[in-house]
């Protein structure tokens, strides 16, 4: 007996009166329905990966609001936007905290009450906690559990609703909007590992400096998952523009080593880029009471050499701005006097005093047939002193003179060694390379030239502590907010010296 055919359609369709042509489209509209419900709750599939925005998924589509995952992603922005979005942004990866500048924005913004904020805390809420009580769990919490979600003030409907439903799935939250408690705001801001921000077709027409706003509405490069050229670096190349030439310092080569720099101009002035050693295993670094320490794991608070807290923000700004630039280059002087420096340091004592410096080596070095100077830290080491729980360090710099070769390399025709030492802040002569060493006179003033260094040498070791803290990711949250409102600005820098 053959076997009996299954019918394509159920029985079910013709009771309810339609014909198969007319089940089959109902069938179709039915699927298209399911695929919409689905995509509606998430836009992208790496929401999956992505435990904060999938605990909201089901709750915020419920309540017409997209989750995102990459809200840059070239087939996000495809799709013209209808209802509100919550996501992230693949320029603000995690841990990527708020420079001085975007805090600043974003504080002035929120006073207007142009904006607002959540801060979201992983555990549950605590019964009658004050902004305070969560501020202080804030800090003393790692990055994976603290998010922040910025929104412009026409959405504060869906950020009321995100608020709660990030409550319901088991989140502490803050809300903030109207400008009040700026600081708390401020401060929460400042320090939030994860950046996210409800997108909107209002929040794109918003004309804003804050960088979730800029971001909204912009799709990555082509085969990159960045707004930018430059390995997710945010206008990385627009900053260089306006630094001196961009390079590494060990692209210079050392005695051993030959240079890699391709220059018609061989670069010249001062940087520093070494990476300290550090004889301590710092877990956090503390702004407190006008000062910087660091806290090891054993919760002892280790005190660092005194230092005007202007230039140690200034010092902090040029390490950020150097890793995002991939440059070490601080200053250099050309031969018509015109000065370029690096925009961190820009119209700072220390920016000053690194001008002056560079400016130096001529005067005590005049003989060799060279144009160029360059000052390069080698070391850095910072180590703990019998007095107390007090570091102190050692810097290891070169006083370079430069030519191109005839391949137009940057090369090392006389080295001066030097190092110096926190403790005495004195920099004593240590030797020299090069081939034009016969050139130097018998007379030369070594120590002259190394007392014109002290403050640079000084510099330099804190620019190699900042590295190695950042490097380690050293956790810098308690008192962060009110290091990065530090006004670092000092003597103006000359456009010409």
């Amino acid at each position: 007996m053959p076997a009996q055919k299954t019918k394509p359609y159920p029985e079910t369709w013709f009771c309810l009166g339609l014909s198969r042509g007319n089940a089959r489209c109902l069938i179709c509209f039915c699927g298209l329905l399911m695929v919409g419900t689905v995509f509606a709750d998430a836009l992208d599939t790496e929401v999956n990966q992505d435990p904060f925005l999938q605990s909201l998924t089901v709750a915020l589509s419920a309540s017409a609001i997209d989750v995102v995952y990459n809200l840059n992603s070239r087939d996000v922005i495809r799709q013209r936007i209808q209802r509100h979005r919550l996501g992230r942004f693949p320029d603000l990866p995690l841990n990527t905290l708020p420079n001085s500048h975007e805090l600043n924005s974003w504080e002035a913004e929120y006073q207007a009450q142009q904006i607002g904020g959540i801060a979201i805390l992983r555990g549950e809420d605590l019964a009658g906690e004050t902004r305070r009580l969560f501020l202080l769990r804030w800090l003393d919490s790692g990055p994976e559990h603290r998010l922040f979600v910025s929104f412009y003030r026409q959405d504060e409907v869906a950020a009321e609703t995100i608020n709660s439903a990030a409550g319901a799935a088991g989140y502490s939250t803050a809300y903030f909007f109207g400008g009040d408690d700026l600081t708390t705001a401020g401060n929460l801001y400042a320090t939030a590992a994860q950046r996210l921000a409800i997108d909107s077709r209002s929040a794109r027409r918003y004309r804003s400096d804050v960088t979730e706003f800029d971001y909204l509405g912009k799709r990555v490069r082509r085969n990159s998952n960045s707004l930018f050229r430059e390995n997710g670096n945010r206008g990385a190349s627009s900053l260089a523009r306006r630094e001196p030439a961009v390079f590494l310092k060990e692209t210079l080569g050392d005695e051993f080593t030959e240079s890699t720099i391709r220059e018609i101009v061989v670069p010249g002035g001062v940087a520093l880029g070494e990476t300290a050693s550090l004889a301590i295993n710092p877990s956090s670094m503390i702004f407190a009471d006008g000062a910087i320490h660091l806290r090891d794991g054993d919760g002892v608070d280790w005190q660092l050499p005194a230092l005007q807290i202007e230039t140690q923000k200034a010092l902090f700004d040029f390490v950020m701005r150097s890793e995002s630039i991939r440059s070490d280059s601080i200053v250099d002087i050309d031969a018509q006097g015109r000065v370029r420096i690096s925009y961190a340091l820009r119209d700072t004592d220390a920016g000053y005093t690194l001008l002056q410096a560079d400016a130096q080596p001529f005067a005590y070095v005049p003989n060799l047939p060279v144009l160029k100077s360059v000052v390069v830290d080698i070391a850095v080491s910072w180590f703990p002193v019998r007095q107390g729980n007090t570091l102190q360090f050692e810097t290891s710099y070169e006083v370079r003179f430069l030519s191109a070769d005839n391949m137009r390399l940057a090369q090392t025709r006389v080295a001066l060694e030097y190092e110096y030492a926190s403790l005495t802040d004195t920099s004593t002569y240590q030797d020299s390379w090069g081939r034009d060493t016969r050139r130097l006179h018998d007379n030369l003033d070594y120590a002259g030239l190394g007392s014109s260094m002290v403050k640079l040498a000084n510099y330099a070791g804190w620019i190699g502590l900042f590295r190695k803290l950042q490097e380690d990711q050293v956790s810098f949250l308690v008192g962060r907010y009110q290091f990065m409102k530090i006004d670092k600005r000092g003597r103006d820098t000359p456009s010409r010296y």
